[in-house]
């Protein structure tokens, strides 16, 4: 138990430097925080600086966040799945809950893709295949994200054991594995919530709505 506190911890240190509040900085003397959507990732870097290259290059720097806790973790204690995914996991809350910057960070979705290059490539790409088909249905990028992280372990768990075996680096217990991909879309889902909120308010606005319709017909 103390092993995975240690990497846990080694990982959110790893996965809380800011790269893109410091790069946003630079470039731009913004604070990231309080601009756009307030998210400190990729996309807004993006949107607040206008500038596709540095989004991309903020994305890469956050998944390399991730990568470089899980090959680390696993140097240094031991290439398990539970010390990688502690590891991971630890990443993905200190990028999306850093100290340094009063814990308003990013969702966590670059530097889960960088560390699952490891260990969880089936994870990532179940992932962007149901992300892309949901946002062929006219899904705006944060609802797909959404669906995709709900919906990656189910798929997971349907699809033969071979098949999400392929792509994995070293063999891994089937159970342990669909267990790391639940946990992981917790992870991941904790820093949607205020999505998972606007959409909730939304359908119990259609709701209300509706209601008044039937006491007008009425």
């Amino acid at each position: 138990m103390l092993t995975l506190i240690g990497v846990f911890l080694g990982g959110y240190l790893i996965g809380s430097v800011p790269f893109a509040f410091l790069l946003v900085k630079q470039s731009s003397k913004i604070d990231i925080r309080q601009a756009g959507s307030g998210n400190v990732g990729g996309f807004n870097t993006f949107l607040v600086t206008r500038s596709k290259t540095l989004g991309i290059l903020v994305g890469v720097l956050d998944g390399m966040k991730g990568l470089s806790a899980v090959l680390l973790a696993g140097y240094f204690v031991g290439p398990l799945l539970s010390i990688q995914a502690f590891s991971l996991f630890g990443a993905i809350v200190g990028h999306n809950y850093p100290l340094w910057l009063k814990f308003k960070g990013g969702r966590g979705l670059a530097t889960a893709a960088g560390g699952l290059f490891v260990f969880g490539l089936s994870y990532t790409i179940v992932w962007c295949t149901v992300w892309a088909i949901a946002k062929r249905f006219g899904r705006d990028i944060l609802t797909s994200n959404l669906i995709a992280i709900f919906i990656t372990p189910l798929i997971l768990a349907i699809l033969p054991w071979e098949w999400v075996a392929a792509v994995l680096p070293a063999r891994t217990d089937d159970a342990q594995f669909l267990l790391v991909a639940i946990l992981l879309s917790l992870v991941l889902l904790a820093r949607h919530d205020d999505i998972l909120h606007d959409i909730w308010k939304g359908a119990a606005g259609e709701t209300t709505n509706d209601d008044h319709s039937l006491e007008k017909k009425r």
